[in-house]
């Protein structure tokens, strides 16, 4: 579960101009953004239910929202302090 959401806002932050053109060395077009926005919103609907089966209705919810908070900022900091690499 912490994986889909780190997955789910690492695609939002490479839907960005920013962030995409570091890492790819070009802008995302107007498709690639909405299939990655598409993509991290799949994938945090996905989490809650894997949160709700292993916590149960009581603390699942918590456990997904600690886990959505962990997920951005472990992209946030994989982001902004991983080297791009070479873009080709």
């Amino acid at each position: 579960m912490f994986l889909l959401t780190a997955l789910a806002f690492g695609l939002f932050g490479l839907a960005t101009e920013a962030h995409h053109r570091r890492r790819f060395g070009c802008g995302p077009g107007a498709g690639r953004c909405r299939a990655f926005r598409r993509g991290a919103w799949v994938l945090l609907a996905l989490a809650f239910p894997a949160a709700v089966l292993a916590q149960g209705w009581v603390f699942g919810p918590v456990l997904w929202s600690g886990a959505v908070m962990a997920g951005a900022a472990v992209a946030f900091l994989a982001l902004n302090f991983l080297p791009a690499g070479s873009a080709r």
